[in-house]
């Protein structure tokens, strides 16, 4: 979170146009056998590894869904204990030993009676990502909630499987445009039914901060694409980012937002997570309306790490 005196990441250098192949270039090679390791690790046992960087593709997807056991490669172990432990199988009741994977049971690695804080009774896990591996995070979800994941063949639970229509991707607009008179809080967040393609979207299915908190709460679980050529064009400012909603209490919600992403930095000028707060707005001489949310800069957002805003150094639970 803090860098070393002197020091700053790579890919904020010159030789950023490396950082994409840095374990198999001189500045990087020594960290290659580390690689090596977490690709491993990541992966199946029994099961051929290739050198798909899991940014997914229809054909990759086709022949994912012909080949089951490989839509879960390149995925935390991690992953599938957290979505156990939100999202309880419906099926049967596991084992301790049942809820871990064999491998972990084979070594040895599992208590025989495990301590567990109940989960919370009602969750929702929303995907984010500006990439293209939507739908083969939604695949491998799904495959995995149906019991066909090798490791966890006794797991079973509905509200997982992603359909086609629960995919979405997001767009900014303003509300009233006024060309260079545009500002900000007029800026409104919507969600489309998912393209690839972030510039051509259809009519909004959702549209603003209060609409898409009421869908958002109504389900178990949906992936968004955000929109990565907005975030882009405003020099990756974290306000233009994914957006994460605090006090959504005096709007009628009871969900607490938390973004856990591997691009939040300890920086009030560069990240992925965009925090949005209600504003006081008066109205008829009140100042008791909260009508709207506006998006946090700077320090202000940074401040809420920890609370809204978790940075996940994901080597470190692959390790």
């Amino acid at each position: 979170w803090t860098y070393p005196p002197n020091t700053c990441p790579y890919y904020r250098t010159r030789y950023k146009v490396h950082a994409k192949k840095f374990t198999s270039s001189l500045h990087g090679q020594v960290y290659r056998p580390l690689y090596d390791e977490l690709c491993q690790k990541m992966g199946l046992k029994n099961c051929a590894r290739d050198d798909d960087d899991g940014s997914g593709g229809g054909s990759d997807l086709q022949q994912q869904q012909q080949q089951p056991s490989s839509v879960f490669q390149n995925f935390l172990p991690a992953f599938w204990q957290t979505l156990m432990y939100y999202f309880p199988s419906t099926k049967t009741e596991l084992s301790n030993n049942e809820s871990a994977p064999s491998s972990l049971v084979a070594a040895g690695l599992v208590r025989t009676e495990c301590r567990r804080l109940p989960p919370p009774p009602k969750v929702t896990l929303v995907l984010r990502t500006f990439g293209l591996d939507l739908p083969r995070v939604a695949v491998a979800i799904s495959e995995f909630a149906k019991g066909n994941h090798p490791e966890y063949p006794n797991y079973s639970n509905e509200d997982l499987i992603l359909a086609e229509g629960d995919l979405y991707c997001s767009g900014w607009s303003y509300h009233n445009k006024n060309g260079n008179d545009a500002k900000e809080e007029e800026l409104v967040y919507s969600l489309h039914r998912a393209n690839t393609n972030q510039e051509e979207k259809g009519t909004a299915v959702y549209s603003g901060d209060d609409d898409i908190l009421n869908f958002l709460q109504s389900k178990s679980i949906i992936g968004i694409q955000d929109n990565y050529p907005f975030w882009r064009e405003n020099k990756h400012a974290p306000w233009a980012g994914k957006p994460v909603w605090t006090n959504t209490r005096v709007h009628g919600h009871d969900h607490h937002h938390v973004l856990l992403d591997d691009n939040i930095h300890n920086d009030p000028s560069d990240g992925a997570g965009g925090i949005r707060v209600p504003v006081v707005v008066e109205k008829d001489g009140s100042s008791n309306n909260y009508n709207r949310y506006e998006s946090l800069h700077g320090e202000e957002a940074l401040a809420l790490h920890g609370r809204h805003l978790i940075r996940v150094p994901t080597i470190r639970p692959s390790l």
